[in-house]
């Protein structure tokens, strides 16, 4: 069936307009790139029905936007002179203007009386599932014609080939809005385990340091030997260093005078030892520095560069200085407990024989 206007059709928004403009968004077609399918629809239109112009359109709120055309220019035209405004009033038919220049309606319309020379006009409605005609397929010729009932037809068909690829679109876009969303969820619950993994590993290495020298403790000591520590081979040496009269300080001076000097020594091993050597706050004002890979003299040059920076300390609150015990053993061979046992007692040595010096054990 065909409508052909009459005099009275004028252009005014229908009472629904506002439903079917929410269905026409639902698709969200509107000013999307060009797409081959809808292309195709047009180049069909012009081969099926002989004319030189074709056009998919859709209605917006106050123009009407061409998402393919074939033969005429630009994008969008304002609703008000849009033919295909019309058409889809009449969801059911296909629009046909034989001769514009003779209708009562169109032949003032500017892309009739202009450059355009508009004449003949043919519309079929894209017509949703729903009930909702988004716009129309149609056909333009710059003389007068007619259609043939086969060319009507068909025209109506590639009005419902165009609903389905909008369908076929939408659940394509629909598709990928819920493939992003499970990226993005994915991304974020990996983004969630790194950061638990990092406050794990965080909380690991805050439980092996001691929280006042930034030292390793003594669970820090034993993670940090296990394993591999010692396959490099050779001789190793462990170095026992205690702060001299350091409960003196604690008495004269307070508790937090101190820690101010317990994490100065700290501060000052740290930048002495090697990247290989381990540094720990063993207990109370005791340190321990083990050094894979070392012999003694070696030791001794890295021991007493601490010692000799803490004595001489601009910042340290109260004169302070250091006793050590130095001694080495064989990886392999040797265990490191034992070593340690000897370097603890050249540290009592060194005591004994009167503080701020280094002992070395025998061997």
């Amino acid at each position: 069936m065909t409508a052909n206007l009459g005099p009275s059709t004028g252009w005014s928004p229908p009472p629904d307009d506002q439903r079917r403009l929410q269905a026409l968004r639902r698709y969200r077609i509107l000013d999307s790139l060009p797409e081959q399918a809808f292309e195709d629809v047009v180049q069909l239109a012009t081969t099926i029905c002989g004319t030189p112009q074709a056009v998919v359109t859709f209605i917006d709120e106050d123009r009407q936007w061409f998402k393919a055309s074939r033969g005429i220019k630009g994008e969008e035209t304002e609703r008000g002179i849009a033919f295909c405004d019309i058409a889809i009033r009449r969801p059911d038919e296909v629009t046909i203007v034989r001769d514009a220049s003779q209708h009562p309606v169109f032949r003032n319309y500017p892309q009739v009386t202009g450059e355009d020379h508009l004449r003949f006009y043919a519309g079929a409605p894209m017509v949703t599932p729903d009930g909702f005609a988004l716009g129309s397929v149609c056909v333009v010729d710059v003389v007068p014609r007619d259609l043939s009932l086969e060319q009507v037809e068909s025209l109506r068909a590639l009005a419902r080939m165009a609903v389905a690829l909008l369908e076929l679109r939408q659940r394509e876009l629909e598709a990928q809005r819920l493939l992003a969303e499970r990226e993005l969820a994915t991304r974020e619950l990996q983004d969630y385990q790194r950061s638990l993994e990092a406050r794990n590993t965080a909380l690991a290495e805050e439980a092996r340091r001691d929280s006042l020298t930034g030292l390793l403790n003594r669970g820090g000591l034993e993670q940090a030997t296990m394993g591999g520590f010692w396959a490099g081979g050779g001789q190793f040496t462990v170095a026992v260093l205690d702060i001299d009269h350091f409960k003196r300080i604690n008495d004269n001076h307070g508790h937090a005078t101190g820690d101010d000097v317990l994490r100065l020594v700290g501060e000052q091993i740290l930048q002495a030892v090697r990247g290989g050597d381990v540094a720990v706050r063993y207990g109370g004002e005791e340190f321990l520095v083990l050094m894979p890979a070392t012999p003694p003299d070696g030791a001794i040059t890295v021991i007493e560069r601490i010692r000799q920076t803490v004595a001489s300390h601009p910042d340290l609150p109260v004169p302070v200085t250091l006793s050590a015990g130095i001694a080495s053993g064989q990886a392999g061979r040797d265990a490191t407990e034992s070593v340690f046992e000897r370097a603890d007692q050249a540290l009592y040595q060194a005591k004994r024989r009167g503080r701020d010096r280094i002992e070395v054990a025998d061997d």
